[in-house]
């Protein structure tokens, strides 16, 4: 049988918590874009919600933080994809509805820095936004 490479020690109970707490609010991004007027609520998020683990310089395919660091996205937000229920629409129509994606990390990040300035770089600011939410400092 083949093993399966693990980068991270799977979460422990605290952290399970942590990342289920995450998952219940939804795309960070997307609720953020919706409380600001930058995306309507009629579209909802961009598809089911999905856990991403940071990675070291929060590049694609580094070596991943740990089980403490993660961010709630959306499937458009963490994998670039959209959404089956919608009519069929273009990348650029996608960008339109939701803002960018972190598939394209560096457009993702500039954007991040613009709208959550001093939080941190792309998913960093993203999780310590999410953080402010869950500990009810927003």
């Amino acid at each position: 049988m083949k093993r399966r490479y693990r980068s991270t020690p799977a979460p422990n109970r605290a952290q399970l918590a942590y990342h289920h707490k995450a998952i219940e609010q939804g795309c960070i991004v997307c609720r953020f874009r919706i409380a600001n007027g930058m995306q309507a609520e009629k579209w909802g998020q961009g598809g089911h919600t999905e856990l991403h683990h940071r990675n070291f310089n929060d590049w694609h395919g580094g070596k991943r933080l740990g089980q403490d660091f993660v961010v709630a996205l959306c499937r458009y937000h963490h994998q670039g994809d959209w959404r089956p229920e919608f009519p069929p629409l273009t990348g650029d129509e996608m960008r339109e509805v939701y803002g960018p994606s972190f598939k394209h990390a560096a457009d993702f990040r500039v954007w991040t820095d613009d709208v959550l300035p001093g939080y941190g770089r792309g998913t960093e600011a993203w999780q310590r936004y999410q953080d402010e939410l869950l500990e009810g400092k927003r």
